[in-house]
């Protein structure tokens, strides 16, 4: 059984380390997977959640608001 619980943030936006991007967009936290290879499983301790990683999802539901389609600032990036 996945744990949902939806969430406000205000920020969807990160900076990556990721080879083919600077930046990287994060609509939630977790997923369902629990792949152990995951370079993400360290967000848990920011969560709060007390199901372990892989049995919850974190949806972040203001995530459309917080892309302005005017910006300019991130593209190509």
């Amino acid at each position: 059984m996945i744990a949902y619980r939806k969430i406000r943030v205000s920020s969807i936006i990160t900076k990556s380390n990721l080879p083919d991007a600077d930046y990287v967009i994060n609509p939630y936290v977790d997923c369902m997977h629990s792949c152990l290879y995951c370079y993400a499983r360290f967000m848990k301790r920011f969560t709060g959640q007390k199901e372990e990683w892989g049995k919850f999802v974190d949806v972040k539901v203001n995530a459309p608001d917080l892309i302005s389609a005017k910006t300019t600032k991130y593209r190509g990036r």
